[in-house]
């Protein structure tokens, strides 16, 4: 009945989803067609008025800034924890991951369980291999899994890069191109940093060695990790970090794409789901690397980001884009929650 339950609301979440998606794709198309007017364009900067209030100032990016701001990236994460306003979330992560630790084992038996009755979501991913490279997965959950692997911000940066020299050097979309790559070293450091701190067993180790929950053993040795990785690298989960890094530079730079989020925070659920079902994480190795990634890419966004506001038009009231509303039903006995989005 359980399995029933998470089957019909991931169907009923990914269908909406879907039509928010197309429907707000035909919204902003003709949005971005009457920016493109408001685009100022010289040598150094460019202009893009992002609405009615605000507008976003854009500098031509350098191919040295893929690299040049990592220090830069991985001190302003350490200073963004300490701030007052992010006090809270790093709150919220820590405790969050310290009262789901030790639901572990049970989270991932369910999800495993969940997996294997929705066919083939609790095999572990395989990709087939093409050019010497693994890259074209072999069922749903390997291309889940992908959204959070680094090739997949790799062929995101591709494609910006190539829709900014196409749309007659957009820095915008250079910039965020750069980003992506940037964020990719950032986050990866960050990451490898506190794993090898925690030294936390993925569960696919854990379930060998009858480990319920993941063996910790801190500050494992660098031999020790680079030959049996599988035994210290869980926590936290590089993948999420990654993904949302990704997905909070894309929306910070669009933000008039109202989609994106609603979008890309459902395909972060169904990474998460993937990654328990498939055994290679626990579910409380995501809320430090959703803070890791989210923090880590706003910075980078924000650092080339110059916003203008515009106060004479300020007393304009904004719509609503969407309206959402929640409902309870049956489908053949089985209690469905549903969302409804209208626009």
């Amino acid at each position: 009945m359980r399995a029933k339950i998470y089957y019909f609301v991931v169907l009923g979440t990914l269908f909406l989803f879907s039509f928010s998606s197309y429907a707000q794709v035909a919204v902003d198309s003709v949005k971005v067609n009457s920016l493109l007017t408001d685009t100022i364009k010289n040598t150094y900067q460019q202009s893009v008025r992002i609405d009615i209030n605000t507008t976003y100032i854009f500098s031509k990016p350098r191919t040295i800034d893929l690299i040049r701001y990592i220090p830069s990236d991985i001190y302003q994460f350490g200073v963004s924890l300490t701030r007052k306003e992010n006090l809270k979330w790093d709150a919220l992560a820590v405790g969050t991951t310290v009262a789901m630790i030790p639901y572990d084992q049970k989270i991932l038996e369910d999800g495993i369980d969940l997996g294997d009755r929705l066919g083939g979501w609790d095999e572990s991913p395989r990709y087939k291999r093409v050019l010497g490279l693994e890259f074209i997965p072999t069922s749903v959950s390997s291309a889940v899994y992908y959204i959070g692997n680094g090739n997949t911000t790799l062929f995101l940066s591709g494609f910006f890069y190539v829709k900014g020299l196409i749309n007659r050097q957009d820095y915008r979309a250079l910039n965020t191109s750069s980003e992506l790559v940037e964020a990719l070293l950032s986050v990866g450091v960050t990451t490898q940093a506190f794993k090898r701190i925690t030294g936390r067993q993925s569960p696919v180790a854990a379930l060998e060695t009858n480990h319920d929950g993941g063996h910790w053993t801190p500050f494992p040795s660098f031999s020790a990790f680079g030959k049996h990785t599988p035994y210290y690298d869980a926590m936290p989960s590089g993948h999420m970090a990654t993904f949302m890094a990704t997905l909070v530079i894309i929306s910070t730079n669009y933000p008039e794409y109202k989609w994106i989020k609603p979008v890309g925070y459902s395909l972060g659920g169904l990474l998460a789901f993937s990654m328990v079902s498939n055994k290679v994480h626990w579910a409380s190795d995501y809320p430090i690397g959703i803070l890791i990634g989210y923090m880590i890419g706003k910075n980078i966004a924000e650092r080339r980001i110059t916003v203008k506001k515009d106060d004479a038009v300020g007393m304009i009231p904004k719509k609503p884009r969407y309206d959402i509303s929640y409902s309870l039903n049956q489908f053949y006995n089985t209690p469905l929650a549903g969302v409804t989005i209208k626009f």
